[in-house]
């Protein structure tokens, strides 16, 4: 009676499911009956939300500690024991409602049902969505780091590895396993939650003092929630900086999902904080698996067990940081083993979740700097961390984490036009590589669009050394509003785009990168303005915020540079398109292109932005049916800043086409022909044959080569006398010198 009269006067109220749902309870079960029927007297739906109430972010393991077996876990214990651990754990208890059950609806769906059986069956669906959540929560139960050792050593597919290399090499089986078992002590997490804790409230302290705070895409993370609940899940980030590694543990911890395993290279491995993050959920592989093939099958093993065992997994598919600020093409190695463990099933679906993390600064600016002008990349040490704590000092904006559209591999794979089993090598290497571009395509897709990556690309539009006031928000409010035309994500601080940009103008000023002259007392007023000026040793600084947004206008600067090269009235649309299709093929190795969409359909849409912005008009020649586009007015102008973001790039192929001749006297080594490049380029811009000295790029410089050997201009060999890979790779000039003049005349055309 009390029941039907709360629900009659809509009132809410509280009823505890009891234990686990496979052990009745008649007590549960009645007032669950009463309900069901006191449902059927009102006007009114009822929901019974389930509740899950957890102890903390504990991950239950199969071997417990003696502490939690004589006090208590946190289900199904006595009196004495939940009074222990709630005493133990007060601290971090929360309560998180699940998914609701409308009543009506679930005695409709389930009709055919007697009462009892109905009410049973009511019960157990509020006690799943309770064990899903508290999944999505904790993850799975998690087996030791030597018990996850053991699963792999007892692997058939290793035990037949190690069986037949022991019968066709010089070690024996015991030497074998010995050596698989202390690669496994290489690689293998030892996962802690006592340091997550830990973690969770020095990075909470981090992102809140040296930056501003994280801005996260929280319909994303939901997203993540509920794949979770369902199935394992690979989330597959970019990389930008040695903070992404405990950034996303610290957003899913406090967003309450399971955290990930991280794969980490063995340069992370340094000092003491190689084992706090081991502690922290990190795995470690080597760089190269290159002639060390039980090292090869001893990880993928591990990956396999950590994937069928249920655990999330985390990535970066680019290998490793990008020095540009722009995505790196992606590499395939560990993504190829984990769909190599998906189809040898061991799961049922697999989630792939690419995630774009971005930051306003990145604190390694000044090491990517170095190594961009040729410094060789440096290995990680303890002291490195104590020499940059002057970062704390430092303030770096905001951070950024927007999800992306997840691809399920069973429907993924189910969609080829070969079953994984038949395909040959050659055809799973392209699937892995058509995968990995759609990841890296998707992560670039929910970039976020900063002030600080704005006003870069505003700076670097052009080749001046200073700009004024006036000038630069003439070409930002340009770039902005055809972000928007094309609705791209941007930063929450956009809102109030003018303080947005003063603010961040003041802190470029502040931090040294540009530098501001004001209006001076007693000039006339026609001289009184604010001008910016870039000093060419900052430009690279600033290139790799532009880089963090530039795929987003590369069609329009791909049109726009084209009609600037041609000094005629009316273009016609074949030149366009024909110059359009050569930039995409010359910058394949450069840049993430959206492979669904066809060049006419990109360009088409450029050339329709630029006409309804009033920068050109259509003209139709006299005698033809082909259109033509004349530059109206200020159009040129206005075209300048677009062609300009792309400018640094074709001068940095320009430098590496005039570097050819070094390779006329024979091969040379990457890093000898590099040294000649980077002193050819130095050379170039001091004599003002190219303008921009963020086109002095090495990274630049190796994908114009890769471009190179694409057009049958270069041609590669290795010399395998040499360990250091750039001593050993040798480039030289092929014999088609018809291709040489023609990139050169052309590429010549667009500076």
């Amino acid at each position: 009676v009390a029941i039907r009269n709360h629900l009659a006067a809509g009132q809410s109220m509280i009823v505890h499911l009891g234990g686990s749902e496979f052990f009745p309870d008649q007590a549960v079960d009645e007032v669950l009956e009463t309900l069901m029927a006191a449902r059927g007297d009102l006007d009114r739906p009822v929901y019974v939300v389930p509740v899950l109430i957890t102890y903390g972010r504990r991950r239950e393991k199969e071997k417990e500690s003696l502490i939690n077996i004589l006090f208590g876990q946190t289900e199904n214990t006595m009196f004495f024991q939940r009074l222990v651990t709630f005493l133990r754990f007060a601290s971090k208890i929360f309560v998180m409602p699940t998914e609701p059950v409308e009543l009506a609806r679930f005695k409709e769906e389930n009709a055919e049902l007697p009462s009892g059986e109905l009410i049973q069956n009511l019960r157990r669906e509020l006690i799943e969505r309770i064990d899903e959540e508290k999944a999505a929560l904790i993850g799975p139960f998690l087996k030791s780091r030597q018990e996850h050792i053991s699963m792999v050593l007892q692997e058939p597919d290793l035990v037949r590895f190690l069986e037949e290399t022991a019968a066709a090499g010089k070690k024996d089986y015991p030497t074998l396993l010995r050596e698989a078992r202390k690669y496994l002590e290489e690689i293998a997490a030892d996962y802690n939650e006592t340091y997550i804790e830990m973690w969770d409230r020095l990075l909470s302290w981090l992102w809140n003092n040296i930056y501003d705070g994280v801005v996260v895409d929280r319909e994303g993370m939901a997203r993540i929630r509920n794949i979770s609940k369902k199935m394992p899940f690979v989330i597959i980030p970019c990389h930008r900086s040695h903070i992404d590694y405990l950034l996303l543990s610290y957003v899913f911890y406090q967003h309450r999902i399971q955290l990930p395993f991280i794969a980490a290279g063995t340069n992370m491995a340094f000092g003491p904080f190689g084992f706090l993050f081991r502690k922290s959920g990190a795995f470690f592989l080597r760089r190269s698996f290159r002639g060390n093939p039980l090292y090869a099958e001893v990880f993928a093993k591990y990956l396999e067990v950590m994937i069928r065992e249920g655990l999330p997994i985390e990535f970066f598919i680019e290998g490793g940081r990008s020095r540009t600020g722009k995505m790196v093409m992606p590499k395939y190695g560990l993504l190829s083993m984990i769909i190599q463990a998906f189809q040898r099933h061991a799961a049922g679906d697999l989630a792939a979740i690419p995630v774009y993390i971005g930051y306003d600064r990145v604190i390694e600016e000044k090491s990517y700097l170095k190594e961009l002008g040729g410094a060789p990349k440096e290995r990680e040490k303890t002291t490195d961390v104590i020499k940059s704590s002057r970062i704390l000092r430092k303030r770096y904006g905001s951070v950024y984490v927007n999800i992306g559209e997840p691809i399920y591999l069973r429907a993924f794979l189910d969609a080829q036009d070969k079953s994984f089993t038949d395909m040959t090598m050659e055809e799973r290497q392209s699937l892995y590589r058509k995968i990995g571009y759609e990841i890296a395509l998707s992560i670039n897709k929910v970039s976020v669009v900063t002030p600080f990556a704005l006003i870069s690309a505003g700076l670097l539009s052009s080749d001046r050394r200073g700009i004024s006031h006036d000038d630069l928000m003439a070409i930002i409010k340009e770039f902005y509003e055809y972000l928007v035309h094309i609705g791209v994500s941007l930063a929450a601080t956009f809102v109030r785009r003018d303080k947005a940009i003063n603010d961040a103008l003041a802190l470029f000023d502040q931090s040294g990168l540009i530098s501001r002259l004001g209006e001076e007392e007693g000039e006339e007023a026609e001289l009184e303005e604010i001008v910016y000026c870039l000093d060419d040793d900052k430009r690279l600084n600033l290139e790799y915020y532009k880089n963090n947004i530039l795929h987003f206008f590369l069609p329009l600067c791909f049109v726009a540079t084209s009609m600037l090269a041609h000094p005629e009235d009316n273009i016609p649309l074949q030149l366009i398109l024909d110059d359009y299709r050569f930039l995409k093929r010359l910058f394949w190795n450069e840049f993430i292109f959206d492979q669904e969409k066809e060049e006419g359909e990109e360009v088409n849409s450029a050339l329709n932005y630029l006409h309804n912005r009033g920068m050109i008009a259509v003209r139709q020649e006299e005698g033809t049916t082909e259109a033509c586009f004349e530059v109206k007015g200020r159009g040129r102008t206005n075209l300048r800043p677009f062609a300009g973001l792309i400018e640094n790039y074709i001068q940095s192929y320009w430098i590496v086409v005039r570097a050819c001749v070094y390779l006329r006297k024979g091969p040379r080594s990457e890093r000898e022909w590099l040294k000649n490049i980077h002193k050819l380029g130095t050379k170039m811009l001091r004599k003002g044959e190219i303008s921009r000295a963020e086109a002095l790029s090495e990274a630049n410089y190796q994908n114009a080569m890769i471009a190179l050997q694409g057009e049958g201009i270069l041609e590669v060999s290795e010399n395998s006398d040499k360990k250091d890979r750039k001593d050993r790779k040798m480039y030289a000039l092929t014999a088609d010198r018809p291709s040489q003049e023609s990139l050169r005349r052309r590429l010549f055309r667009f500076l």
